[in-house]
């Protein structure tokens, strides 16, 4: 029976493979004859010219904005999306499993709403199945069940209306990446294990809905995964698509990763050991992506981050001083936000010029299901005209600002990895 692996044309530009792509070949293809057709890369590549011409212009500004830098570029395409869905020969498949594109998990429900329309508008017989990490939190696993999608978890792809638990890499086998290189960048995703450690963050909600709960994978299994990815497809470089790093598994995994030879890049928090970096930089971590978020020890207490400015410190330091690049996330306008706090944050980027090349900052975004968002807490008034002072702040000390969190993937990855864009 033939079967398709479809992603929905979403915002995010497509850097590399998600993880839920890979996993998900590597499961159907047991079971089906499949074709991958990741939507969100093919109408990206039909369309490179434009994108090339974008990321030209962007690897030449001190100051990338989401809005203004990347989002044309999306909304123009965004007008022919349903055309670009209408030319897959949808009518030759009895199954569809929609996932999302990217690591991160902003998949609108509209949006899947939207290709499963124009599905079953040539295929009214195919059974539609949506897995990802998105569900409870941007994707309403309610509305798909009324338009007749079929929930399913990446744990079992056959099981309907599967419970909602962590996700074990270990019991899946090694992802599939054969689908052409229509990305931007030539890199790998990974996983560590599944969820965040913390989890308790008032903003976020990437531990909230199925995203939610933890489970760390075998060391052994881990580097067996990493070791035939790297001999089947021999990439630039591995990303770590964990929400955080830390974990109890970490330690072993890096000493396991020195024999892998392979520069990697990852998301943490600031809450590493001094071991644990160390341990980092020797298995061949070059950047670490984490959220700082502010200076302000009373923020970093009311958003319960669970870390001070003093931890944030000594992170930036001990990973620059471990040739690891520091890659932190900065937002302003917390509710309750003081002039204080955010003098505070202008103090503490100042203090760490040195360490620093490049920041992500943005006006604070309450995710789907955090705390906040359930709470209908609303960003300081002055919002705006803290995120312009922070953005001369760091315009003036030399260091490169993206504004949200699209442009921040490219550049992080580009400043550490220059290469061509492949398309």
């Amino acid at each position: 029976m033939k079967a398709a692996l479809v992603t929905p044309f979403v915002s995010h530009l497509p850097l590399y493979p998600s993880s839920y792509v890979g996993y998900g070949a590597a499961v159907l293809k047991e079971r089906f004859e499949l074709d991958v057709i990741d939507l969100n890369a093919d109408i990206y590549f039909k369309n490179r010219n434009r994108l090339r011409k974008l990321l030209y212009n962007i690897d030449r500004e001190q100051v990338i904005f989401d809005e203004f830098d990347l989002y044309p570029l999306y909304y123009k395409l965004m007008k022919g999306v349903e055309k670009e869905y209408g030319k897959i020969p949808w009518g030759q498949y009895r199954a569809v499993f929609v996932t999302i594109p990217a690591w991160f998990v902003n998949v609108p429900t509209e949006n899947v709403l939207k290709l499963t329309h124009v599905i079953r508008k040539e295929a009214p017989d195919a059974e539609v199945f949506f897995f990802g990490n998105s569900l409870g939190s941007w994707t309403d696993q309610k509305r798909l069940k009324e338009n007749g999608i079929k929930v399913v978890h990446l744990n079992d792809l056959f099981e309907l209306n599967p419970m909602n638990e962590p996700v074990d890499y270990d019991s899946l086998p090694t992802p599939l990446y054969e689908f052409g290189r229509k990305y931007i960048f030539d890199i790998i995703p990974i996983r560590f294990k599944h969820g965040c450690t913390w989890g308790k963050c008032k903003f976020c909600s990437l531990a909230k809905g199925w995203n939610s709960g933890y489970k760390e994978r075998s060391a052994k299994r881990v580097i067996q995964e990493v070791e035939e990815l790297d001999r089947k497809y021999n990439p630039i470089m591995f990303v770590c698509n964990d929400n955080s790093i830390t974990g109890k598994n970490l330690l072993e995994i890096c000493r396991l990763l020195e024999g892998v030879n392979k520069p990697w890049g990852a998301m943490g928090r600031a809450d590493l050991t001094k071991k644990e970096i160390a341990a980092l930089h020797k298995a061949g971590c070059t950047v670490v992506y984490f959220g700082l978020e502010s200076g302000s020890d009373r923020v970093l207490h009311e958003i319960n981050k669970g870390i001070s400015s003093r931890q944030m410190s000594y992170f930036v330091k001990e990973l620059y001083n471990n040739n690891i690049m520091p890659a932190p996330s900065f937002f302003v306008g917390s509710p309750g936000e003081s002039e204080s706090d955010f003098e505070k944050t202008l103090e503490f980027i100042s203090d760490h010029r040195d360490y620093l090349d490049m920041i992500n900052v943005y006006p604070l975004a309450m995710t789907p299901a955090s705390e906040f968002s359930i709470a209908h807490k609303q960003p300081n008034r002055e919002i705006f005209i803290r995120l312009a002072k922070l953005i001369n702040l760091c315009t003036g000390l030399g260091m490169r600002v993206c504004v949200g969190e699209q442009c921040s993937e490219y550049a992080i990855i580009k400043e550490p990895y220059p290469c061509d864009v492949t398309y």
